[in-house]
């Protein structure tokens, strides 16, 4: 019985975990989280001093 019930948490683990993954991939949402974080970032990288040398 202690079996069956730890097979079930398992499996309940893996298709909430799936199931997450799965809409995250198909809203493209962390693509959106990236480009949020890229465009915040963006303002700092260009006031960067840049070495012109070659």
């Amino acid at each position: 019985m202690k079996l069956l019930k730890a097979i079930l948490i398992i499996l309940a683990v893996l298709f909430s975990f799936f199931v997450i993954t799965f809409s995250i991939y198909y809203t493209n949402s962390d693509m959106k989280l990236v480009r949020k974080i890229y465009d915040k970032l963006q303002p700092y990288y260009d006031n960067l001093k840049k070495d012109k040398k070659l």
